[in-house]
């Protein structure tokens, strides 16, 4: 509920600053809370592990009086398509299921599950702009990514996949990341008409973390590229600041 009621708050400041203003006279500088859903594509050696998934996430930037945008974003990454279910053929009888302790046959659902966060700085240009606030825009930047697979099993009757020894089966991987984005800003006088939708890649080096593969029995340290390409649809909830006033001498 409070959580509710500061969003609230927000939004009333914000349309009531917002109104004062017209977006079609100038560049008006403004601090932006984003939300973020997509789904996207792995490349590179992520698509030997993971297929399609879906993302949701936000974060801030703030816009100049000359368009350009500084900030942060993040980023939760889940999927259904696994592709290195082997993972768990060491622990399966014949017929591929799991013996738990109670006797019956347990078949783990596997999804991939991960994280990324990132720095960016772009600009937006006046390329398709209905007003001087819109337009196409790039940015650019430097993260992290974090990916693993997720192992979902009742661990009370299956005890070889408790949290403990799931790491040795779950691939933990992370590390540096760059990301590039092209979209489409969308800013108007009507306070919830604020948007932004584009394509997002990102290229990551990572490393698996895990000191040891229990189904291999080997340890993996050979440097990855991860690389993701992603369809992003951003709801933007600005503050706008108050243009600055012009000055003029004969």
């Amino acid at each position: 509920m409070r959580f509710n009621h500061l969003i609230l708050l927000f939004c009333l400041f914000g349309t009531r600053l917002s109104a004062q203003i017209n977006l079609n006279d100038s560049i008006v500088s403004a601090h932006i809370i984003q939300v973020d859903l997509g789904v996207g594509a792995p490349f590179g050696d992520m698509a030997d592990r993971f297929g399609v998934h879906a993302l949701v996430g936000g974060g801030y930037q703030y816009k100049t009086d000359e368009n350009w945008l500084w900030g942060v974003n993040g980023a939760f990454i889940y999927g259904s398509v696994v592709r290195v279910d082997s993972i768990l053929n060491n622990l399966r009888n014949d017929a591929g299921f799991i013996l738990g302790l109670d006797g019956l046959q347990y078949d783990p659902i596997l999804w991939e599950s991960g994280v990324n966060f990132k720095a960016e700085v772009g600009k937006i240009t006046n390329i398709w702009g209905i007003n001087p606030n819109s337009g196409l825009a790039f940015t650019g930047g430097v993260g992290f990514l974090q990916h693993r697979i997720w192992i979902y099993i009742d661990e009370a009757a299956v005890p070889q996949l408790a949290p403990t020894y799931r790491k040795g089966y779950d691939r933990l991987s992370n590390g540096i990341m760059l990301n590039q984005y092209i979209g489409y800003y969308l800013f108007s006088n009507k306070y919830f008409v604020n948007f932004r939708g584009g394509i997002e890649i990102q290229e990551a080096f990572t490393q698996n973390r895990r000191s040891l593969n229990y189904d291999t029995g080997l340890p993996d340290d050979e440097m990855r590229f991860d690389m993701l390409v992603n369809l992003k649809l951003t709801w933007n909830l600005p503050i706008f600041e108050q243009p600055r006033s012009k000055f003029y001498t004969h």
